[in-house]
């Protein structure tokens, strides 16, 4: 049959359509689905940092010191506490931080960077950019579903979906339902 024939090409240049597509969402896949493990999308640093003694007064004053010399955004700044007598923090964004003892200034920057290629991929795949980007995913959900659709039905007889594709189908069926009875029972 002629649609056959139709078939396999659409499966053929729909698949190198979204070959890119799904290489960086199955990477993407990978690395949210080990979050607990590691973070795919920050890494953070502990710097050591020495910027002298801090000068004495208010605990503004002291903060204001500690941001000019580590050159901190003071847009990044979200406020400060002397925890004792000699261990000053400044608190950041994001859970980053600067703590130094205020007698010589010595103490440690916790920084936070994204991590190359997998910050992007992760923003694409949770569609973090919403706008335009939800479309293009929406487009790719169904490129996905018509590669399904003509995988399923390109291939005749014996390796067709009535022969052995059945039961790859089937295999493929098993997967799912038993994760989600053993969740339910």
């Amino acid at each position: 049959m002629k649609w056959r024939k139709l078939f396999r090409a659409l499966h053929r240049d729909i698949g190198y359509v979204v070959a890119a597509l799904t290489v960086a969402y199955a990477i993407s896949g990978i690395a949210v689905n080990h979050i607990e493990d590691w973070n795919p999308n920050y890494k953070f640093q502990e710097t050591a940092v020495d910027i002298g003694p801090l000068p004495t007064g208010s605990l503004a004053e002291m903060e204001q010191f500690v941001v000019g010399k580590l050159q901190l955004d003071p847009g990044q700044v979200r406020g400060h506490f002397q925890e004792s007598q000699y261990d000053f923090r400044v608190f950041l964004t994001e859970g980053q931080e600067a703590r130094v003892d205020v007698r010589d200034g010595r103490g440690l920057l916790k920084s936070l960077t994204t991590r190359a290629v997998f910050f992007e991929l992760n923003s694409l795949h949770l569609n973090n950019l919403k706008g335009i980007w939800t479309w293009i995913a929406d487009l790719f959900a169904v490129a996905l579903l018509l590669l399904v659709f003509t995988g399923l039905f390109m291939m005749k007889g014996k390796r067709g979906l009535a022969g052995r594709g059945k039961w790859f189908v089937g295999a493929g069926l098993l997967v799912p339902i038993t994760f989600v009875w053993y969740l339910y029972t």
